[in-house]
């Protein structure tokens, strides 16, 4: 027998994921089966808004009274100067994952590198690291940089194949953390050998469309204990994944990340604390 669902009325709240493209998140699934669960009137759509339309999300939100959003690529930093307010988390990592709609008033948070940080966790991997490298300067590259340095990691390098990206990623980041090691450097297979020799975490933030290099870079430089992360959870045979396996280092694909990163984003929607790891569980039983 089909499940029933839960009827839609005039008072179901209204949630979404934001981004080109849309068509593969799996948040959608994720978050609708969560309100049946847990008999919450809510529905959670997508929302296919192209890369130069950018400034008119947070019109979107207020217009159509949406409850909150999600955001990814392309427009986690773009809306950062529409919003009314940023959490702790979002000012670090100068990007937004997710908005609040506070009676008109719109708030930008950021569950990416709690997310991230949390999945390493439960896949019993420390963030205890040296030196992490990270492939990319979007809003994950930053979010995933912004939570390591506030646990603690000393050295983060953020390689990128523009450049002046990720020298601009880092400015921002070290206004927080002036402490800490933050370098910058093209993403390219030589300027990986260098930068990455000896570090002990690698995080891919990069897109479809740098496949092709990523495919290049050579993992034996990094430390014998080294972890790779693709935050890429869509991807059924991520980029060096076998070579990785098989040079003795750690591989994980990008699905916890969404998981810990849903349920947190679950919990600002709605106030009601959810367990990632079972969010984690379900994902990966409907592989």
């Amino acid at each position: 027998m089909p499940v029933s669902r839960p009827r839609i009325s005039g008072f179901t709240r209204v949630f979404g994921i934001v981004g080109h493209p849309v068509h593969h998140s799996q948040s959608p699934g994720m978050h609708n089966r969560l309100f049946q669960t847990l008999g919450i009137d809510a529905v959670y759509v997508a929302f296919d808004v192209a890369p130069e339309r950018s400034d008119r999300v947070a019109d979107l939100v207020r217009t159509m009274n949406l409850s909150g959003v999600n955001l990814t690529v392309p427009h986690k930093e773009h809306v950062v100067p529409h919003l009314d307010g940023l959490s702790a988390e979002a000012q670090r990592a100068g990007a937004v994952n997710v908005i609040i709609n506070q009676a008109g008033r719109l708030v930008g948070h950021n569950t990416d590198g709690l997310g991230f940080c949390a999945a390493l966790d439960h896949a019993g991997e420390s963030t205890n690291r040296a030196h992490a490298v990270i492939l990319g300067a979007g809003g994950s590259a930053r979010a995933v940089a912004a939570e390591l340095l506030n646990r603690g990691v000393p050295r983060i390098t953020l390689l990128n194949r523009t450049e002046g990206r990720a020298a601009a990623a880092i400015a921002a980041l070290a206004s927080h953390q002036p402490a800490a090691m933050i370098t910058a450097g093209p993403l390219s297979l030589p300027s990986f050998s260098a930068a990455a020799e000896g570090a002990d975490l690698v995080v891919n933030c990069t897109s479809g469309p740098a496949v092709p290099l990523i495919e290049t870079l050579d993992p034996n430089v990094l430390a014998s204990s080294a972890a790779w992360v693709d935050i890429n959870y869509w991807m059924p045979s991520p980029p060096l994944q076998d070579a990785i396996v098989q040079s003795g280092r750690t591989f994980h694909d990008g699905l916890g990340m969404l998981a810990f990163q849903g349920a947190l984003s679950f919990e600002l929607f709605t106030q009601q604390t959810i367990d990632g790891g079972d969010v984690l569980a379900t994902l990966r039983s409907e592989l």
